[in-house]
């Protein structure tokens, strides 16, 4: 509250105005003490002068006399009903004490008596805002804005009753006018956040807390966004950290702590996530979120049993939890209780129809299922998610929905791991075959590859500026490389029968080739990976490779390591251990190269990996390759198959019971006995066959 500055409607006489000036400017600066001494001088020359009654008022209120305040301002306004400024004021006072409906009647007096009064009718906004009564509200914030265009305050307030509606779409320009505006108030930024965030536009809202969180670095509030977005964003230590600090500004908030908790599973500590989630369920034990949060921790620590019941109870105590649905969902479906799975992403979605995460890993169940044509559709909703899917980059473009494309011009984004742009390249040659000019972003790596291998593709890098040269092009649609799918890929009768669709360098190929079976004997040569994933997936998908004993006692074949990272340790101890020598070439780096990685691998007689883009290499080069997957595999891998529809050449060996590999190596032992010798005998080289061109 603020003091009018201009003087009462009758004019004082010149000591009695250059007191109230005074007055003014000692409580703009708080120097209340001051104010009050100027106001009683002024008082005594005029008695009953209404500003300085106001003042006197607004200068006690501020110190918590309450009682003088009130009395104050109420003398005020009987020294001139018809002055608006203090009708306000008291309503302001009234709000504070939580006298909702006297307050509305002050502000609604303070509007009768000047219709345009911006202060008036903002703080009857935010109670009409406060109160649900946002279609009032919302009128009377934009007439502020149309008084004052400039005002700061005026954007933020219609955001945030436009927020209130979950008008997002239409809150989102109000918040970025406001952060124009006056670009220091960091709860202008904090709010901007919270639309972005609501948008599901979570890369954009990191940058709007962070600058919210530098501006107020005690604002709790900025500090347990910016976590959330970056848990969102895929940056699990950065949001550990953000939740972190949160804790140390409000140890004593649950929710604070379930979110760190939340974090910290991502991260892969799920001992500290522990401690975290116990200490938000000490705080508050009917909190939900931090039942959700128990059942993530447990989850990771491998307790499926436990985490389902966590779930159970965060339903129950809030049974329109969509959040722990969705997660019961993920349990459910990692012990093949497929039905039920789907009955929970089912529940979760209809709470929240929007909800991309429970709509992705439903149609992710449908897709192992094979059933495409829900799965594809489901599949879209990771376009809204941390799934490092591409969005659609040029506005003003049509998604590709499966139009006639022939003559036609499409800009296709890469997305996800290089594994899944592997996989996804083979939709690339439908599109050339339908007679489409192809423009194609995917991670710089590939484009040797692509280039060798398919024509009719203008190749530009995965990242960069590249799309703004190119978007001076005629292009008639765009589409994210895993979106062609539900138009190329309905069904299984639409994937084609190639042999391979990538071509390595035949040069370096049969140079490694050559190398390699002169240092291991002329053998038979069987490239290896044993790891792959992150978080859960990498737990679930990988084996130690010291459990590989029995295929690398098969001592009639040659290892060599395709395992991408490092590698030094785990090779080491199958030396000492096994009394294995897996060879390792120094000079291929698959994080590196790839094109040197794809010679490397089509130089193999066999590839025997778990589930990683290894995989996805040796498949798109037409090598054999023998997959070892969990119970519960990825999507791709379908249920039940030994085969798969994407590539030609893999051979799938599955699990029987979650976390049991040794039947599974057992078997690829067995059957690496049984093709011996038979393993791809023709070899440039050798006998002059090429391989690229077998079936």
């Amino acid at each position: 509250m603020q003091p009018e500055s201009k003087q009462s409607s009758t004019r004082l006489p010149d000591a009695a105005a250059r007191l109230l000036q005074k007055a003014a400017a000692l409580y703009g600066r708080g120097d209340l003490r001051g104010a009050r001494e100027a106001c009683w001088q002024l008082l005594q020359l005029n008695p009953g002068q209404v500003d300085a009654l106001h003042i006197l008022g607004l200068a006690a209120w501020r110190v918590g006399e309450r009682d003088l305040a009130f009395d104050e301002i109420r003398k005020a306004i009987a020294s001139e009903p018809r002055k608006p400024q203090p009708h306000n004021s008291l309503g302001v006072m009234l709000k504070e004490l939580g006298d909702l409906a006297g307050a509305e009647a002050a502000f609604r007096t303070a509007i009768d008596l000047m219709p345009d009064y911006p202060d008036a009718l903002t703080n009857l906004g935010n109670i009409l805002c406060e109160a649900g009564r946002l279609v009032d509200a919302e009128s009377l914030h934009r007439r502020v804005i149309e008084l004052a265009p400039a005002s700061a305050d005026g954007h933020n307030n219609l955001a945030t009753t436009l927020s209130k509606a979950e008008r997002w779409d239409e809150a989102l320009p109000e918040c970025e006018a406001a952060v124009r505006l006056q670009p220091t108030r960091a709860e202008f930024h904090i709010n901007l956040g919270n639309v972005l965030a609501a948008l599901d536009s979570w890369t954009e809202a990191v940058p709007a807390f962070q600058r919210g969180a530098a501006l107020a670095p005690h604002n709790v509030e900025a500090h347990a966004n910016l976590g959330i977005a970056l848990y969102h964003v895929g940056q699990p230590e950065q949001a550990a950290a953000a939740h972190r600090i949160a804790t140390e500004l409000q140890p004593g908030n649950a929710r604070v702590w379930a979110n760190f908790a939340d974090a910290q599973v991502a991260v892969g500590d799920a001992d500290a996530a522990l401690k975290s989630v116990q200490r938000a369920l000490a705080l508050d034990p009917d909190l939900p979120e931090a039942h959700n949060s128990m059942g993530l921790v447990l989850q990771a620590r491998g307790m499926p049993e436990e985490a389902m019941a966590a779930f159970q109870t965060a339903i129950g105590l809030r049974p329109d939890c969509h959040t722990a649905y969705n997660n019961l969902g993920t349990v459910l479906s990692s012990q093949a209780r497929i039905s039920e799975a789907l009955a929970a992403y089912a529940k979760a979605i209809a709470l929240m129809p929007d909800y991309a995460e429970a709509q992705w890993n439903k149609g992710a169940l449908h897709l192992l299922l094979g059933e495409f044509d829900v799965g594809w559709r489901g599949y879209e909703h990771g376009l809204d998610m941390k799934r490092a899917r591409a969005r659609l980059p040029l506005r003003g473009i049509s998604g590709w929905e499966g139009q006639a494309i022939a003559g036609k011009t499409i800009a296709v984004s890469g997305e996800q791991g290089v594994g899944d742009q592997i996989m996804f390249a083979s939709l690339l040659i439908d599109l050339v075959e339908r007679g489409s000019t192809c423009l194609v972003k995917v991670d710089t790596r590939l484009h040797p590859l692509l280039e060798r291998s398919m024509s009719g593709l203008t190749l530009l890098p995965q990242d960069g500026l590249a799309w703004s040269r190119a978007a001076q092009a005629a292009i008639d649609f765009q589409a994210p490389i895993g979106s062609l799918c539900r138009w190329l890929r309905p069904d299984l009768a639409s994937f084609p029968q190639r042999c391979g669709y990538l071509k390595a360098d035949p040069k370096q190929r049969d140079r490694l080739r050559s190398c390699y079976r002169t240092r291991l004997g002329g053998r038979p040569l069987v490239g290896i990976s044993w790891r792959g994933g992150t978080g859960n997936a990498a737990q679930t998908r990988s084996i130690s490779l010291d459990a590989w004993a029995p295929i690398l006692s098969q001592r009639d074949f040659g290892f060599v390591n395709l395992q991408y990272g490092n590698c030094g340790v785990d090779l080491a101890a199958v030396r000492r251990e096994i009394g294995v020598e897996i060879l390792h070439d120094e000079t291929i780096d698959p994080l590196i190269s790839l094109d040197d990685f794809a010679a490397q691998t089509a130089a193999m007689d066999l590839v025997i990996s778990i589930d990683n883009s290894t995989v996805h290499m040796a498949g798109a080069l037409n090598v054999p390759v023998w997959v070892m997957l969990p119970v519960m595999p990825d999507w791709r891998w379908m249920l039940g198959r030994t085969d798969s529809p994407w590539y030609s050449s893999v051979r799938l060996f599955r699990q029987s019971k979650a976390g049991e590999w040794s039947s599974v190596i057992k078997t690829v032992a067995e059957e690496m006995a049984k093709v011996l010798g038979v393993a791809r005998p023709g070899r440039p080289g050798d006998d002059g066959v090429d391989p690229d061109a077998r079936h």
